[in-house]
């Protein structure tokens, strides 16, 4: 019936430990921006994406970083910028702040 091999898990169960270690890289990445954006006051996506991979080992991609900033509540868009790359033209970029007394809560 089952093939399964001796000591493996249901898919299940090998789901919800996937899922609970993303779950915890994603808090140490949140703990790590709203450290920088308490200090620094507010910073765009690209200054948070140099700081977050210049200090964290395997730091994070720019899609895994914009979920974060854009669903956690703590942090709030307040403006966006242009720039101007050489090859792709002038693009917006989101610039952020951390909501006041978020770290207060914690």
């Amino acid at each position: 019936m089952g093939d399964r091999g001796v000591g493996s898990a249901p898919r299940a169960c090998q789901a919800r430990q996937q899922i609970g270690e993303i779950w915890m890289r994603t808090t140490r990445l949140r703990q790590k921006i709203k450290k920088f954006l308490d200090v620094r006051g507010e910073a765009n996506t690209t200054e948070i994406l140099e700081h977050v991979n210049s200090t964290m080992r395997h730091g994070t991609t720019p899609q895994q970083l914009g979920n974060v900033l854009s669903k956690d509540k703590d942090i709030m868009k307040v403006a966006t910028t242009k720039r101007g790359g050489a090859l792709s033209g002038r693009y917006e970029i989101c610039v952020w702040q951390l909501r006041p007394g978020a770290l207060d809560e914690n």
